[in-house]
């Protein structure tokens, strides 16, 4: 029986998520879960115990998910350069989708709740180091390919890339028009010291 019980929290998860990305932690209320989730108070309650607590569970999921395809994308490749172009492109693709500029929910958490919860901070960051940890990787591979410049850093440059999509991820809720995003990210990967053959 455990099996079912476990789809339906993931699909109150998943609903949850919808609500939380659109109005933000702070502008959802336990009304607007009940409604989405279709869950009462009481089993809403007894199920994660708080908001928060639903809150933290869906920052979890969204996180693995993000993980997941991140690493899908950097870690599978023979060519490391081009997995992170690859990367670029598919991310490319994701933001001029999102037409209605709410960005990435980590991003938009901790620039909303960073300042004010320290829990929350320390998890996302957590996970967004974890990121950066397999752009590192994928850089120190294309290095030892010859890929990229031996005097380059992995690391400073993972950092470099997750700062360009931090602001990206910003910028979405504008809703700029892709070319916009095509030449930031185009200059993003022209900047790399990629070794030419």
């Amino acid at each position: 029986m455990a099996r079912p019980a476990e789809f339906v929290r993931q699909d109150v998860l998943e609903k949850a998520m919808e609500v939380f990305w659109r109005t933000g932690f702070t502008g959802t209320s336990v009304t607007d879960l009940v409604k989405a989730t279709n869950l009462k108070p009481g089993s809403l309650y007894g199920a994660f115990q708080s908001k928060r607590g639903l809150f933290m569970e869906v920052i979890d999921t969204y996180a693995q998910n993000s993980l997941t395809r991140v690493s899908t994308c950097l870690l599978n490749n023979d060519s490391p350069i081009a997995a992170i172009q690859e990367f670029f492109k598919r991310f490319s693709q994701d933001i001029a989708m999102d037409d209605i500029g709410r960005g990435c929910l980590m991003v938009n958490t901790m620039l909303e709740l960073a300042t004010e919860d320290d829990e929350i901070r320390e998890k996302i960051t957590n996970y967004l180091d974890q990121i950066e940890s397999m752009f590192a990787q994928t850089l120190t591979r294309a290095q030892e390919k010859g890929e990229l410049a031996a005097q380059a850093s992995p690391e400073e440059l993972a950092k470099f890339l997750m700062a360009n999509i931090w602001g990206m991820r910003v910028m979405s809720s504008t809703r700029p028009d892709t070319t916009t995003y095509t030449a930031i990210i185009n200059n993003t990967l022209n900047a790399l010291p990629i070794v030419k053959h």
